[in-house]
């Protein structure tokens, strides 16, 4: 045992047992495998009881688990945050081996068969060019894409149930929850669908299926989020995300609709037939 913090550099004295500025244990030595094993141990375990507190929560009770965090039981359940990256990170490593997204489209000989000239074929071809870059960045950053849009729902919610007595805040901390937890469901649940189904009709079938039941999933969470009861209110919910979603959806398309094809390459339209 050192006279000095081996972190901060503090005196000790004798009896001490934690250093009095950093707070580090005085009692601190080299590395053994036997405390490795316990530190892994304790740790894993302390996260462990925490996060399948949070997973039990999310599964049976959603809507009262992320009320329960927001209003202080915060050493009860393991970070959302902390949750999030985690599910991330399973999702990324789960997608980089089913590869459940169809591939980046291609020129359509036929399409190309119409079109008069050299100059209009290699606008067509700069066009489906912007569309694969952009199928490609969001095939990779799906999961994180669908936690940028969280202050847009967050907002869409508070200003429809703003009676709830629920700031943004709150709400967006429960819908990070709720997409993180679907979002790993999705992954662990019907990529692997997705993956033997590409380039198939029945691929977007199943994909869709899957947006819905993550919309059910966010209506059930936020009924309980928000403390409402009736049935009624759980479809005036998914009516909001449905709304949200699509109003969403249609400016997002609307300005890659532009970005595409901006410019000369707007001509390429009229030959899509």
């Amino acid at each position: 045992m050192s006279n000095h913090c081996l972190n901060c550099g503090a005196h000790l004295t004798t009896h001490q047992k934690f250093c009095a500025t950093c707070g580090q244990n005085a009692n601190t030595h080299r590395f053994t495998f036997r405390d490795l094993f316990h530190d892994f141990l304790h740790n894993f375990l302390h996260a462990e009881k925490g996060l399948l507190k949070l997973l039990k929560g999310l599964t049976l009770r959603p809507g009262k688990t992320a009320a329960e965090f927001i209003e202080g039981r915060r050493k009860t359940y393991f970070n959302p945050f902390a949750f999030l990256g985690l599910c991330i990170a399973v999702m990324v490593f789960m997608n980089s081996w089913i590869k459940p997204y169809d591939p980046p489209v291609e020129p359509d000989p036929r399409v190309m068969a119409r079109m008069p000239d050299e100059k209009t074929k290699d606008l067509y071809i700069l066009s489906m060019k912007r569309i694969a870059g952009i199928q490609d960045y969001s095939n990779k950053n799906l999961n994180i894409l669908s936690i940028v849009v969280t202050p847009y729902f967050a907002f869409c919610l508070w200003l429809f149930f703003r009676r709830r007595n629920r700031n943004m805040a709150e709400i967006a901390v429960a819908y990070i929850l709720f997409t993180a937890f679907s979002n790993l469901l999705v992954t662990l649940l019907i990529s692997p669908w997705l993956g033997g189904l590409r380039q198939t009709p029945v691929y977007y079938v199943v994909f869709w299926s899957g947006i819905f039941l993550q919309n059910m999933y966010f209506a059930w969470g936020f009924k309980g989020f928000f403390n409402y009861r009736s049935a009624g209110s759980f479809i005036k919910i998914l009516a909001v995300l449905c709304l949200a979603g699509v109003v969403g959806f249609i400016l997002l398309i609307g300005t890659l609709f532009l970005y595409v094809y901006h410019g000369e390459t707007f001509e390429v339209l009229k030959y899509f037939g």
